[in-house]
């Protein structure tokens, strides 16, 4: 097994990676909730480009071992992004992250339990397959802190209205229920059956051998025409808006407040 310690100049802290028989296996590993701080999001850039650029990669796997998959943005990081009216960066550091996972040379596989929420779940949204532990906790609950965001990747795993219904309410979606809606490749009973699913189903793929996955990856992301670049610009560019308004800094307050919101609409 080879382990991935540095990448270039820079030193692993909060996502690392191995290497064995082809598979790459990348691991969240920000405790105690994997909150997608900027170090996260700037190590899965890099790891991704390593990936890249590695022949011998060819299918990666992604995971947490801590007790829950991804929480999404750190919240403290993006009110201070509000203070300091840097917004628009901090936002788009993190869809650089998503979008390299989401256009990885190599299928991709998610294995996630616990909760996967906000930007955490742009990560198996825009996975090739994805498998969770039974009871898994997916949501986007965005809106409840004023964020126009997540709306782009939930598009490849849930059907309009259902996804509209997550985006607007925050509603949370078990993984049987998701698997219901295609979201979810394969739902396990406990978390010691997840990494051996994804292993198993990562050698079956390794099976194929390393061009027709690279180039039927490809295809798939051309033939889907999700635009997921210009999609993550626009809620960017809407984000941007909302940052106008003091409603934007009330639901970010709030929610680390622990309090509801007082929105005035203005």
């Amino acid at each position: 097994m080879k382990t991935v310690e540095h990448v270039g100049a820079h030193k692993l802290e909060q996502v690392f990676l191995t290497v064995e028989d082809h598979i790459a296996v990348m691991t969240l590993h920000n405790p105690p909730v994997n909150a997608a701080s900027g170090t996260v999001q700037e190590e899965i850039l890099l790891l991704c480009d390593y990936i890249d650029r590695e022949d011998d990669i060819w299918v990666c796997i992604l995971h947490s071992d801590i007790k829950t998959f991804c929480v999404g943005v750190d919240i403290k990081r993006f009110k201070k992004s509000i203070d300091d009216r840097d917004v628009t960066n901090v936002q788009e550091k993190y869809y650089d992250g998503a979008l390299a996972l989401y256009e990885l040379r190599v299928p991709l596989i998610c294995a996630v339990h616990g909760h996967c929420l906000g930007g955490g779940l742009c990560y198996p949204a825009g996975a090739d397959i994805t498998i969770a532990v039974k009871d898994t906790v997916f949501g986007a609950p965005e809106a409840k802190l004023s964020v126009v965001g997540g709306s782009g990747h939930l598009g490849r795993i849930l059907p309009p209205m259902i996804q509209r219904d997550m985006c607007y309410c925050g509603t949370f979606l078990t993984a049987e229920e998701l698997q219901r809606y295609g979201g979810v490749t394969q739902v396990v009973d406990t978390l010691d059956e997840l990494m051996p699913a994804a292993m198993a189903k990562a050698r079956e793929l390794v099976k194929r051998g390393p061009l027709v996955l690279r180039y039927l990856k490809a295809c798939l992301n051309a033939q889907e025409d999700f635009q997921m670049k210009r999609k993550n610009d626009l809620e960017v560019t809407y984000t941007r808006y909302m940052a106008r308004h003091q409603d934007f800094a009330e639901g970010v307050t709030a929610f680390l407040e622990k309090r509801e919101p007082n929105y005035r609409g203005e």
